[in-house]
């Protein structure tokens, strides 16, 4: 693998860039398996404003896309989701009647809002949410699965199926979600003396040297590391390149994010284990044979600081 750190000329910083997110909430229609149009949005929004009456629902949204918007739970004073923020939810998708068709699992499904295959109207409806609100969507099927619905991928929705999804916004940028991946791997390995820090970054000190010279901001650190993913699997490492430690200016975005915090705190003859949250490291768009919205862990030892 070319050395990971070669190529690092730019942060990558906490924006949301294109991806697409496969699985259930992805649109299934490709051009060669088109139907037949046929309007299907007066029987739709009959469909949905029986359902509403009949459940004496009276606090719904209509949008002029024709989704409706069911307040559940509210936090107006949160961050509003917004075009391009990487957005994590939960979700449980049902026809009309209750039937559950589809739902995440334990792991919230993450997309990049507004730039991306998931259907419109959970793009829509997550764009009327705050981080910790939770709603109901009432989706006519040309804003959910339309005319091809939806086969395989452990979910089937027959076409032109009206859907009620529940959902609540759980996380931006995958903080949330990152935090639990780092708090799991230190719980499942007894680590105790891991050093949160503000950004998300966990320090683990291992060696220390009180009297060496500290790696701050302007100095040049050369170190010697392994990168791993959370559970273990190394992608690069200072021993696949004749174990000759990399040089950098600390603090001037030479390295990522989390390399330039993260070495900050460590003098000259440490070694310690940085974890690093994915919005820190290489965040959505990933690099080589790293995924997009990875957490890493890195363990690193400073061997000169000038």
């Amino acid at each position: 693998m070319k050395r990971i750190f070669s190529s690092l000329t730019n942060r990558f910083w906490v924006i949301a860039l294109a991806s697409m997110l496969g699985g259930t909430l992805a649109t299934s229609c490709s051009k060669d398996e088109m139907p037949a149009v046929v309007d299907y949005s007066a029987p739709d929004d009959a469909a949905i404003q029986k359902y509403l009456t009949d459940n004496a629902i009276t606090t719904a949204q209509k949008q002029p896309s024709g989704l409706y918007f069911i307040p559940v739970t509210t936090n107006a004073n949160a961050k509003l989701a917004t075009v391009g923020t990487n957005v994590s939810i939960t979700y449980v998708g049902k026809k009309l009647d209750g039937t559950v068709l589809l739902q995440s699992t334990t792991t919230p499904a993450s997309f990049v809002l507004g730039k991306s295959s998931i259907i419109s109207g959970i793009q829509e409806g997550v764009s009327l949410m705050h981080l910790g609100d939770k709603a109901v969507l009432l989706l006519p099927s040309a804003l959910a699965y339309g005319p091809n619905g939806l086969s395989g991928q452990g979910a089937t929705v027959p076409p032109n199926t009206v859907m009620r999804f529940e959902i609540e916004l759980v996380d931006f940028n995958y903080a949330a979600t990152d935090d639990a991946i780092i708090r799991k791997y230190l719980t499942d390995n007894n680590i105790t003396n891991a050093q949160k820090q503000p950004s998300g970054l966990y320090y683990v000190p291992g060696t220390t040297n009180p009297t060496g010279t500290q790696a701050v901001a302007g100095t040049t650190a050369s170190v010697l590391y392994t990168g791993k993913l959370i559970n273990g699997t190394v992608f690069d490492a200072s021993s696949q390149h004749g174990n000759t430690p990399i040089s950098f200016v600390v603090g001037k975005g030479q390295v990522i994010v989390g390399w330039d915090e993260g070495i900050a705190l460590m003098r000259k003859g440490e070694k310690g284990q940085l974890l690093i949250p994915s919005a820190l490291a290489y965040g959505p768009t990933g690099q080589s044979s790293i995924a997009a919205n990875t957490v890493l862990r890195f363990d690193v030892e400073i061997t000169d600081v000038k």
